[in-house]
This record gives structure tokens, sequence and C-alpha cells, in this order.
């Protein structure tokens, strides 16, 4: 129980991690702010293209920070 708490928190922790880290990697290649729906007006003036990119990229990143994190939890929880 506890192992799984643990997990989700580190899930947690690392997804906004990533999300941060996606997004200043896209300030510093583009100089502009990430088109994300939290930031609404770097989303309206972003190309449908760039949109698309950073949909992809952070998308893609999220799935690898959570399967990463999965197999670590689950590794843990197997040497307890």
């Amino acid at each position: 129980m506890l192992t799984r708490l643990f997990g989700t928190a580190a899930s947690v922790v690392a997804g906004l991690v990533g999300t941060k880290l996606i997004s200043v990697i896209w300030k510093g290649v583009t100089g502009e702010q990430p088109p994300t729906p939290a930031n609404p007006e770097a989303q309206q003036r972003a190309t449908i293209g760039k949109v698309l990119t950073f949909a992809i990229v952070s998308g893609a990143s999220a799935a690898v920070i959570q399967a990463v994190t999965k197999r670590w939890t689950r590794k843990m929880a197997e040497n307890r």
C-alpha cells in the first residue's frame, strides 16, 4: 500500500518536472512560450504546426516518464 502511494506521488512529481523541463527546452529552442492551454495567448499566436509539435513532444515525454516511474516503483515493490 505504501509503495503504491509512493509510486503515485513519484509519478505526479516526475510529470510536473517533465512538463517544466519540456517548457524550458521549448522556450530555449524556439524563443517563444510553449503553446499550452495554460498559456492561451501563446497558443493562439502559434502556428498549428508548432501546436502539434509541442503536443507530440510533451505527450511522448509524459508517456516515457510514466513508464519509467511505473517500472521503478514496481522494482521497489519487488525488492521489499
